[in-house]
């Protein structure tokens, strides 16, 4: 009876491979894959794209390829949209920015990096837009700035650092315009206010 069982299984499993062989096939013959160079003569840098066959729609995976050989850039197509990971490498391979999409549509966290792998900034986005928490940062990997948007524009407090990650300015935000900004000495103590109503911020 063990028997049986184990040979049923393997028979589903048979046909479940075959399917997804056959769909994973399907969907190649689907895409046509087109190669383009761009950059100087000497050096070009290699684009390889998938086409919805006999479109000029983006379909599938796009790479970019340094004259080095390292792969600087990596996406993925729906539709002629991105859909899922964007990432761009430094031509020594380190990351250097990754995105995320749904058809098309910025989502999560898009994250910027310095060429020593350290991040330089990150920020939240919804629906293609910013929202949410946003930093900055030194290439030591100190915090630089900390700033918050809502609907695309700045909302409330951003607050700026030095090297040493002492507080240097905070300027207040509503609905993207500035509302005042504070200075501060390296003892943390405010050595000048300005209102932004009565008087220009920059």
């Amino acid at each position: 009876m063990i028997k049986n069982v184990i040979k049923r299984i393997f028979l589903v499993l048979s046909v479940v491979f075959a399917f997804t062989a056959l769909a994973t096939q399907s969907e190649v013959n689907e895409l046509e894959l087109r190669i383009s160079y761009t950059g100087s003569k000497d050096s070009p840098i290699t684009i390889k794209t998938q086409y919805c066959k006999g479109t000029t729609l983006k379909c599938g995976k796009q790479i970019k390829i340094a004259p080095n050989g390292v792969v600087i850039f990596r996406a993925n197509y729906i539709n002629d949209k991105y859909d899922g990971l964007v990432r761009s490498y430094y031509t020594n391979g380190n990351i250097k920015e990754s995105r995320e999409y749904i058809e098309g549509k910025e989502t999560n966290t898009r994250t910027l990096y310095y060429e020593n792998g350290k991040i330089e900034s990150s920020q939240m986005y919804v629906d293609n837009k910013r929202e949410g928490e946003g930093k900055k940062y030194y290439e030591s990997g100190k915090l630089k700035e900390q700033f918050f948007y809502k609907n695309d524009m700045r909302e409330g407090i951003r607050q700026e650092f030095d090297k040493y990650e002492k507080l240097t300015f905070e300027t207040m935000y509503k609905q993207g315009k500035k509302q005042w900004i504070k200075q501060y000495d390296t003892k943390g103590n405010v050595i000048n206010e300005t209102s932004c109503r009565w008087n220009p911020c920059y």
